[in-house]
Protein backbone atom coordinates (compact mmCIF):
# COMPACT_ATOMS: atom_id res chain seq x y z
CA UNK A 1 0.00 0.00 0.00
CA UNK A 2 1.37 3.33 -1.29
CA UNK A 3 2.08 6.11 1.86
CA UNK A 4 -0.25 9.05 1.06
CA UNK A 5 1.46 12.65 1.40
CA UNK A 6 -1.79 14.48 3.22
CA UNK A 7 -0.16 17.96 1.84
CA UNK A 8 -1.14 17.27 -1.79
CA UNK A 9 -4.20 16.70 -3.96
CA UNK A 10 -6.41 13.60 -3.15
CA UNK A 11 -4.91 10.70 -5.29
CA UNK A 12 -7.15 8.45 -6.87
CA UNK A 13 -5.61 4.92 -5.16
CA UNK A 14 -6.40 3.70 -1.90
CA UNK A 15 -3.56 5.00 0.09
CA UNK A 16 -2.15 5.11 3.69
CA UNK A 17 -2.31 8.14 6.08
CA UNK A 18 0.72 8.56 7.96
CA UNK A 19 0.05 11.42 10.56
CA UNK A 20 3.27 12.81 12.35
CA UNK A 21 4.57 15.78 14.63
CA UNK A 22 5.00 17.63 11.45
CA UNK A 23 1.59 17.13 10.16
CA UNK A 24 0.54 19.10 13.15
CA UNK A 25 -2.61 17.12 13.12
CA UNK A 26 -4.74 17.02 16.06
CA UNK A 27 -5.35 13.69 17.16
CA UNK A 28 -8.89 14.65 18.95
CA UNK A 29 -12.37 14.56 17.29
CA UNK A 30 -12.44 12.20 14.94
CA UNK A 31 -13.33 8.25 15.41
CA UNK A 32 -11.18 6.18 13.76
CA UNK A 33 -7.81 7.34 14.93
CA UNK A 34 -6.39 9.42 17.79
CA UNK A 35 -7.27 9.38 21.30
CA UNK A 36 -11.18 9.07 22.37
CA UNK A 37 -13.01 10.17 26.12
CA UNK A 38 -16.11 8.42 26.95
CA UNK A 39 -15.95 10.32 30.49
CA UNK A 40 -14.51 7.96 32.60
CA UNK A 41 -11.14 6.93 33.87
CA UNK A 42 -10.63 5.15 30.77
CA UNK A 43 -8.75 6.31 27.61
CA UNK A 44 -9.06 4.74 24.15
CA UNK A 45 -6.00 5.24 21.88
CA UNK A 46 -6.26 4.34 18.38
CA UNK A 47 -2.92 4.19 16.19
CA UNK A 48 -4.09 2.94 13.17
CA UNK A 49 -7.22 1.73 11.40
CA UNK A 50 -5.58 -1.15 9.89
CA UNK A 51 -7.16 -4.92 9.93
CA UNK A 52 -6.36 -7.96 8.48
CA UNK A 53 -10.13 -9.92 8.54
CA UNK A 54 -13.46 -8.87 7.58
CA UNK A 55 -15.55 -10.10 10.34
CA UNK A 56 -19.53 -10.45 9.12
CA UNK A 57 -21.04 -8.19 11.69
CA UNK A 58 -17.86 -5.57 12.23
CA UNK A 59 -19.44 -2.32 14.04
CA UNK A 60 -16.88 -0.35 11.56
CA UNK A 61 -16.38 -2.52 8.10
CA UNK A 62 -12.74 -2.79 8.73
CA UNK A 63 -11.05 -3.88 5.82
CA UNK A 64 -13.69 -2.55 3.23
CA UNK A 65 -12.28 -0.53 0.93
CA UNK A 66 -15.17 0.39 -0.80
CA UNK A 67 -16.52 2.15 1.87
CA UNK A 68 -13.27 3.34 3.59
CA UNK A 69 -10.84 4.11 0.65
CA UNK A 70 -7.94 5.06 3.35
CA UNK A 71 -6.48 3.66 6.11
CA UNK A 72 -4.44 5.74 9.08
CA UNK A 73 -1.87 5.69 11.49
CA UNK A 74 -0.08 7.60 13.60
CA UNK A 75 3.61 7.95 14.62
CA UNK A 76 4.22 6.79 18.23
CA UNK A 77 5.95 9.54 20.02
CA UNK A 78 3.42 12.21 18.50
CA UNK A 79 0.46 9.61 19.88
CA UNK A 80 2.21 9.69 23.34
CA UNK A 81 2.50 13.10 23.85
CA UNK A 82 -1.30 14.11 22.51
CA UNK A 83 -2.12 10.87 25.27
CA UNK A 84 -0.56 13.52 27.77
CA UNK A 85 -2.27 16.24 27.01
CA UNK A 86 -5.49 14.29 27.38
CA UNK A 87 -4.66 13.23 30.30
CA UNK A 88 -3.97 16.77 31.30
CA UNK A 89 -6.97 17.99 29.70
CA UNK A 90 -9.07 15.53 32.38
CA UNK A 91 -7.13 17.03 35.12
CA UNK A 92 -5.09 14.13 35.47
CA UNK A 93 -8.44 11.80 35.97
CA UNK A 94 -7.23 8.85 34.06
CA UNK A 95 -6.13 5.17 35.29
CA UNK A 96 -5.73 3.58 32.47
CA UNK A 97 -5.82 3.17 28.59
CA UNK A 98 -7.21 0.77 26.58
CA UNK A 99 -5.78 0.16 23.12
CA UNK A 100 -8.39 -0.56 20.73
CA UNK A 101 -9.25 0.05 17.05
CA UNK A 102 -11.89 0.33 14.05
CA UNK A 103 -9.50 -2.69 12.79
CA UNK A 104 -7.02 -4.63 14.84
CA UNK A 105 -4.40 -2.91 17.00
CA UNK A 106 -2.15 -5.76 16.65
CA UNK A 107 -1.40 -4.82 13.17
CA UNK A 108 0.32 -1.27 14.22
CA UNK A 109 4.16 -1.62 13.59
CA UNK A 110 4.64 -0.51 16.91
CA UNK A 111 2.32 -2.03 19.47
CA UNK A 112 5.05 -3.06 22.01
CA UNK A 113 6.32 -0.11 22.19
CA UNK A 114 3.15 1.74 22.35
CA UNK A 115 2.38 -0.52 25.39
CA UNK A 116 6.06 0.49 26.78
CA UNK A 117 5.08 4.02 26.45
CA UNK A 118 1.92 4.28 28.15
CA UNK A 119 3.02 2.21 31.12
CA UNK A 120 5.43 5.07 31.70
CA UNK A 121 3.07 7.70 31.93
CA UNK A 122 2.67 8.29 35.77
CA UNK A 123 -1.16 8.22 36.05
CA UNK A 124 -1.33 4.86 34.10
CA UNK A 125 -2.18 1.83 36.40
CA UNK A 126 -3.29 -0.39 33.45
CA UNK A 127 -2.93 -0.76 29.88
CA UNK A 128 -5.27 -3.32 28.23
CA UNK A 129 -5.28 -4.14 24.31
CA UNK A 130 -8.31 -5.20 21.90
CA UNK A 131 -7.10 -8.33 19.63
CA UNK A 132 -8.72 -10.64 17.16
CA UNK A 133 -5.49 -12.85 18.11
CA UNK A 134 -4.58 -13.75 14.62
CA UNK A 135 -1.35 -11.42 14.91
CA UNK A 136 -0.18 -12.75 17.63
CA UNK A 137 1.93 -15.78 18.63
CA UNK A 138 4.87 -16.40 21.64
CA UNK A 139 7.53 -14.22 20.54
CA UNK A 140 4.69 -11.27 20.84
CA UNK A 141 3.29 -12.47 23.79
CA UNK A 142 6.28 -12.26 25.53
CA UNK A 143 7.08 -8.88 24.08
CA UNK A 144 3.77 -7.35 25.50
CA UNK A 145 4.39 -9.03 28.95
CA UNK A 146 7.97 -7.67 29.09
CA UNK A 147 6.27 -4.07 27.79
CA UNK A 148 3.92 -4.48 30.91
CA UNK A 149 0.49 -4.87 28.88
CA UNK A 150 -2.05 -6.17 31.58
CA UNK A 151 -4.65 -7.21 29.81
CA UNK A 152 -5.68 -8.46 26.12
CA UNK A 153 -9.77 -8.79 25.38
CA UNK A 154 -9.48 -11.69 22.94
CA UNK A 155 -11.87 -11.59 20.16
CA UNK A 156 -13.02 -15.38 19.82
CA UNK A 157 -16.80 -15.78 18.80
CA UNK A 158 -16.89 -19.57 18.05
CA UNK A 159 -15.15 -22.87 19.05
CA UNK A 160 -15.57 -24.36 15.55
CA UNK A 161 -13.11 -23.90 13.07
CA UNK A 162 -15.71 -23.40 10.16
CA UNK A 163 -18.10 -21.44 11.90
CA UNK A 164 -15.08 -19.24 12.87
CA UNK A 165 -13.65 -18.69 9.26
CA UNK A 166 -17.05 -17.45 7.89
CA UNK A 167 -17.74 -15.31 10.95
CA UNK A 168 -14.29 -14.07 10.63
CA UNK A 169 -15.04 -13.28 6.67
CA UNK A 170 -11.48 -15.21 6.43
CA UNK A 171 -10.02 -19.06 5.32
CA UNK A 172 -7.03 -17.85 6.89
CA UNK A 173 -8.11 -17.81 10.14
CA UNK A 174 -6.77 -20.66 12.29
CA UNK A 175 -9.10 -21.37 15.40
CA UNK A 176 -6.36 -23.80 16.73
CA UNK A 177 -3.51 -21.06 16.87
CA UNK A 178 -6.20 -18.53 18.70
CA UNK A 179 -6.80 -21.40 21.65
CA UNK A 180 -2.74 -21.96 22.03
CA UNK A 181 -2.25 -18.29 21.97
CA UNK A 182 -5.08 -17.48 24.61
CA UNK A 183 -3.26 -20.64 26.87
CA UNK A 184 -0.29 -18.65 26.23
CA UNK A 185 -1.51 -14.67 27.55
CA UNK A 186 -3.54 -17.06 30.25
CA UNK A 187 -0.30 -18.92 31.38
CA UNK A 188 1.73 -15.17 31.04
CA UNK A 189 1.22 -12.27 33.20
CA UNK A 190 -0.95 -10.33 30.88
CA UNK A 191 -4.80 -11.25 31.73
CA UNK A 192 -6.92 -12.89 29.11
CA UNK A 193 -10.52 -12.09 29.12
CA UNK A 194 -12.00 -13.50 25.99
CA UNK A 195 -14.85 -11.04 24.01
CA UNK A 196 -17.49 -13.18 21.95
CA UNK A 197 -20.21 -11.31 20.52
CA UNK A 198 -23.60 -12.79 20.93
CA UNK A 199 -25.49 -13.14 17.66
CA UNK A 200 -28.62 -14.46 18.58
CA UNK A 201 -29.62 -18.30 16.28
CA UNK A 202 -26.00 -17.80 14.98
CA UNK A 203 -23.49 -19.08 17.83
CA UNK A 204 -25.83 -19.87 21.05
CA UNK A 205 -24.27 -23.17 21.34
CA UNK A 206 -20.74 -21.45 21.04
CA UNK A 207 -21.29 -18.83 23.12
CA UNK A 208 -22.21 -21.65 26.03
CA UNK A 209 -18.83 -23.79 24.75
CA UNK A 210 -16.81 -20.39 24.96
CA UNK A 211 -17.59 -20.05 28.51
CA UNK A 212 -16.77 -23.80 29.62
CA UNK A 213 -13.78 -23.00 28.06
CA UNK A 214 -13.34 -19.74 29.87
CA UNK A 215 -13.79 -21.92 33.35
CA UNK A 216 -11.45 -24.43 32.22
CA UNK A 217 -8.35 -22.37 31.85
CA UNK A 218 -9.73 -19.96 34.80
CA UNK A 219 -10.33 -16.68 32.88
CA UNK A 220 -12.68 -13.64 32.49
CA UNK A 221 -15.16 -13.72 29.65
CA UNK A 222 -17.03 -10.63 28.67
CA UNK A 223 -19.68 -11.65 26.42
CA UNK A 224 -20.33 -8.21 23.76
CA UNK A 225 -24.01 -7.31 22.29
CA UNK A 226 -24.36 -7.22 18.78
CA UNK A 227 -25.28 -3.48 17.78
CA UNK A 228 -25.84 -2.40 14.00
CA UNK A 229 -24.73 1.01 12.87
CA UNK A 230 -24.85 3.02 9.39
CA UNK A 231 -21.58 1.72 8.14
CA UNK A 232 -21.89 -1.75 9.76
CA UNK A 233 -21.73 -5.28 8.42
CA UNK A 234 -24.86 -6.69 8.64
CA UNK A 235 -25.49 -10.70 9.40
CA UNK A 236 -29.35 -10.79 7.66
CA UNK A 237 -30.38 -13.80 9.64
CA UNK A 238 -29.50 -12.08 13.63
CA UNK A 239 -31.76 -9.38 14.96
CA UNK A 240 -30.10 -7.05 16.94
CA UNK A 241 -31.58 -7.06 20.40
CA UNK A 242 -31.72 -4.62 23.22
CA UNK A 243 -30.19 -4.13 26.22
CA UNK A 244 -33.13 -6.05 29.01
CA UNK A 245 -33.25 -8.53 26.41
CA UNK A 246 -29.38 -9.09 26.39
CA UNK A 247 -28.87 -8.97 29.74
CA UNK A 248 -31.75 -11.02 30.81
CA UNK A 249 -29.60 -13.60 28.39
CA UNK A 250 -26.48 -13.18 30.43
CA UNK A 251 -28.31 -13.88 33.51
CA UNK A 252 -29.58 -16.87 31.69
CA UNK A 253 -26.10 -18.08 30.91
CA UNK A 254 -24.69 -17.32 34.58
CA UNK A 255 -27.23 -19.81 36.20
CA UNK A 256 -26.16 -22.21 33.23
CA UNK A 257 -22.97 -22.31 33.67
CA UNK A 258 -22.12 -20.73 37.11
CA UNK A 259 -19.59 -18.57 36.14
CA UNK A 260 -19.94 -14.42 36.22
CA UNK A 261 -20.84 -12.91 32.82
CA UNK A 262 -22.37 -9.53 33.99
CA UNK A 263 -19.27 -7.28 33.85
CA UNK A 264 -19.52 -3.55 34.24
CA UNK A 265 -16.95 -0.80 34.49
CA UNK A 266 -16.08 -1.15 37.92
CA UNK A 267 -15.26 -5.02 37.42
CA UNK A 268 -12.23 -3.07 35.42
CA UNK A 269 -11.79 -0.72 37.80
CA UNK A 270 -13.25 2.44 35.42
CA UNK A 271 -15.08 4.82 37.28
CA UNK A 272 -16.47 8.38 35.74
CA UNK A 273 -14.58 11.21 35.22
CA UNK A 274 -14.33 14.31 33.91
CA UNK A 275 -14.37 15.27 30.38
CA UNK A 276 -12.29 16.36 27.70
CA UNK A 277 -13.99 20.11 27.46
CA UNK A 278 -15.73 21.03 24.13
CA UNK A 279 -14.74 22.97 21.59
CA UNK A 280 -17.21 22.95 19.98
CA UNK A 281 -21.24 22.44 20.39
CA UNK A 282 -23.88 21.30 18.59
CA UNK A 283 -25.28 23.91 16.36
CA UNK A 284 -21.97 26.14 16.23
CA UNK A 285 -21.15 27.43 12.95
CA UNK A 286 -17.41 27.27 12.72
CA UNK A 287 -14.42 27.88 9.83
CA UNK A 288 -12.34 25.24 9.41
CA UNK A 289 -9.24 23.91 7.00
CA UNK A 290 -9.76 20.92 5.28
CA UNK A 291 -6.60 19.37 5.77
CA UNK A 292 -7.01 15.06 4.69
CA UNK A 293 -9.83 12.37 3.66
CA UNK A 294 -12.34 11.21 5.47
CA UNK A 295 -12.63 7.70 6.09
CA UNK A 296 -15.81 7.03 4.61
CA UNK A 297 -16.16 7.88 0.89
CA UNK A 298 -17.62 11.81 0.48
CA UNK A 299 -16.02 12.79 4.17
CA UNK A 300 -13.16 14.82 4.71
CA UNK A 301 -11.44 16.12 7.85
CA UNK A 302 -10.74 19.29 8.84
CA UNK A 303 -9.23 21.37 11.36
CA UNK A 304 -10.13 23.97 14.02
CA UNK A 305 -9.30 25.18 17.64
CA UNK A 306 -6.73 22.38 18.14
CA UNK A 307 -9.14 19.49 17.03
CA UNK A 308 -10.29 17.62 14.02
CA UNK A 309 -13.33 17.31 12.70
CA UNK A 310 -15.06 15.22 10.21
CA UNK A 311 -17.67 17.02 7.12
CA UNK A 312 -19.94 14.73 5.54
CA UNK A 313 -20.52 14.95 2.33
CA UNK A 314 -18.39 17.16 0.70
CA UNK A 315 -16.28 17.76 -2.14
CA UNK A 316 -14.11 20.18 -0.68
CA UNK A 317 -10.22 20.63 -1.38
CA UNK A 318 -6.78 19.83 0.87
CA UNK A 319 -6.49 23.23 2.06
CA UNK A 320 -9.81 24.55 1.91
CA UNK A 321 -10.83 26.85 4.38
CA UNK A 322 -15.05 26.36 4.78
CA UNK A 323 -17.48 27.19 7.10
CA UNK A 324 -19.06 24.15 8.55
CA UNK A 325 -21.93 23.66 10.98
CA UNK A 326 -21.51 21.40 14.15
CA UNK A 327 -24.30 18.52 13.90
CA UNK A 328 -22.72 15.75 16.72
CA UNK A 329 -20.16 17.04 19.65
CA UNK A 330 -20.89 13.92 22.05
CA UNK A 331 -17.58 12.69 23.55
CA UNK A 332 -15.71 15.23 21.59
CA UNK A 333 -16.33 13.59 18.10
CA UNK A 334 -17.01 16.07 15.44
CA UNK A 335 -19.39 15.46 12.72
CA UNK A 336 -20.32 18.50 10.39
CA UNK A 337 -21.65 19.33 7.42
CA UNK A 338 -20.63 22.54 5.01
CA UNK A 339 -22.69 25.54 5.48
Amino acid sequence: MKTLPIQKEIPKFKGLIKIDRESQIPLIGIIQIGIIDRGSSLLQIRASTACNMKCQFCSTAANSYDIHPYNYEVELFYLIDWVKEVIRLKDNQVNQINIDSVGEPTAYKDIVNLVRECKKIPEIKLVTMQSNGTLLNEELIKKLEKAGLDRINLSVHSLEDQQSKELFGSNNYNLKKILENAKLINKSKIELNLTPVYLPNINDKQISDLIEFAKEINCRISIQKYEIYKYSRKMKKVKEQNWFKFYRKLEELEKKHDYKLKIGPTDFEIYKSKRIPLEFKRGDIITAEVIMPGWIKQEKIAKANNRVITIVDSDAKMGDKIRVKILESKDSIYITKKV
